[in-house]
């Protein structure tokens, strides 16, 4: 099991060595549209900026495919990438987030290497590689996907709805942190949507106390990673601290998908810290009682805050405590590793 489970870790790094590309330019693009244009580039492409926007967001969109694909890539070689890219955008369709793709990526791979390995006669092995296997691995894995994980991502989504409705005249603190450790959790993926979805309607109905817990935690996850990058360079390689330059950048405008290439290249140590320390920011913010009465993410929401140096104390204190931890775990990890090479 310990061999199995290092080989899948290998696999997830290899697809995030080439994700990271798609996310530098697609993130960045995104984030200069935002910073120059503003909020409303996200609702037009009438402005140079809005189609920027558009264009930067296209990428981010093509995430979850883009670790399936190369997931799937690391796995079983080329035969793996096109059943992998199809079933990654069906799991994106369906809002399983990063986490979907790397098991559509997972379940194609090792697929689509069962099947190679079947003997055929010399007349159809080229029949096998070009139609039959692609064929076969992308309905099966996208079969199962859509049937079987389709309807309990739906059940999650409207239980975690209702929970959260139940909470509504909970303790602000608790609620709030609640809400950070949902919005880091999966990073877009369907525990985000809820919490999102949830914090947007309070915003709508004149509470801020939700949406400002929600919002504050978007960018959480990208300065705690950054700040490990700074604390601890050991632990991470050249292409990892440049790639958390990026994601501090998207941050700071609302983007967290930053994030995601540490989380899906360490995320035994990476998720846990994110959401402590997403969880830890929001519930701090909602013991000091800091709102803001608009949609504007963590750092971009900090002039509007009822209090600029509590909400940005906040932030700090979320930031420092997910680096502080996610090194301590991947020190813990780098020595055990050690000893048993030694």
């Amino acid at each position: 099991m310990k061999k199995v489970g290092k080989e899948i870790m290998n696999h997830f790094q290899s697809g995030v060595s080439y994700m990271i590309p798609l996310v530098t330019a697609a993130g960045l693009l995104t984030s200069i549209a935002v910073i120059f244009g503003g909020s409303g580039v996200w609702d037009t492409t009438d402005t140079f900026w809005g189609v920027i926007r558009m264009i930067g967001q296209t990428g981010l969109d093509f995430i979850v495919p883009m670790i399936s694909g190369f997931i799937a890539y690391s796995i079983a070689d080329r035969p793996g990438l096109a059943p992998a890219f199809i079933c990654g955008m069906i799991a994106n369709e369906m809002g399983t987030g990063f986490i979907g793709g790397m098991f559509t990526g997972l379940a194609v791979g090792y697929l689509v290497n069962y099947f190679k390995k079947i003997p055929v006669s010399n007349q159809i092995i080229t029949l096998k590689s070009l139609i039959i296997i692609p064929f076969l691995s992308t309905g099966i894995v996208g079969l199962i996907l859509w049937y079987v994980l389709g309807t309990p991502i739906t059940a999650l989504n409207d239980g975690l709805t209702s929970w959260l409705n139940g909470m509504s005249g909970a303790d602000t603190a608790l609620l709030s942190a609640i809400l950070g450790a949902m919005m880091a959790v999966d990073m877009g993926g369907p525990v985000n949507k809820v919490a999102y979805a949830f914090g947007t309607a309070s915003f709508s109905s004149g509470s801020y106390g939700a949406s400002t817990a929600m919002l504050l935690a978007i960018a959480i996850p990208p300065l705690g990673m950054f700040l490990a990058t700074l604390f601890n360079k050991k632990l991470y390689s050249d292409e990892e601290r440049d790639n958390a330059k990026t994601a501090i950048i998207m941050g700071c405008v609302g983007i967290t998908e930053g994030t995601i290439p540490f989380a899906v290249a360490d995320p035994l140590r990476v998720i846990p810290s994110i959401v402590v320390g997403s969880s830890i920011a929001c519930g701090l913010n909602g013991f000091f009682g800091i709102t803001h009465p608009t949609m504007l993410s963590t750092i971009m929401a900090i002039p509007f805050t009822s209090n600029v140096l509590l909400y940005s104390l906040s932030i700090l204190v979320g930031g420092v405590v997910t680096a502080l931890m996610v090194n301590v775990l991947k020190t813990i990890k780098f020595r055990k590793t050690e000893g048993e090479n030694n």
